[in-house]
């Protein structure tokens, strides 16, 4: 059994390493769950920067693009954490997050 460990955390701003575009964090998945359509799409897109294939056995996370209203599924190996600490615009975080000493906590957490 192959055990995923997530580099990143719920609330984290993180940047794509090869589009640019920010995004926070507001759920992951251990492993890649969307459908194969959109993964061989995405291998596809990976090909055409000439970088590799993305594994499926690995963290994939669901963002909040900054400066959009879209969500973004991204693999673990094509995330960095943002340098840009400027906060993130994205409709949908209000609705999970609240920004305290410039962290975002999620609204729903046990803390």
């Amino acid at each position: 059994m192959q055990v995923s460990f997530a580099q990143f955390n719920i609330g984290q701003v993180v940047q794509h390493k090869h589009y640019g575009f920010r995004g926070i964090i507001f759920d992951i998945d251990f492993e890649y769950s969307l459908d194969e359509q959109w993964y061989q799409e995405a291998c596809k897109a990976m090909a055409s920067l000439g970088q590799p294939p993305i594994g499926k056995k690995q963290p994939f996370y669901h963002l909040l693009t900054d400066g959009s209203e879209h969500e973004s599924y991204v693999s673990q190996q094509n995330l960095c954490a943002a340098q840009d600490i400027a906060p993130v615009q994205h409709a949908g975080i209000d609705a999970l997050f609240t920004l305290k000493n410039g962290e975002y906590i999620h609204r729903y957490s046990v803390n």
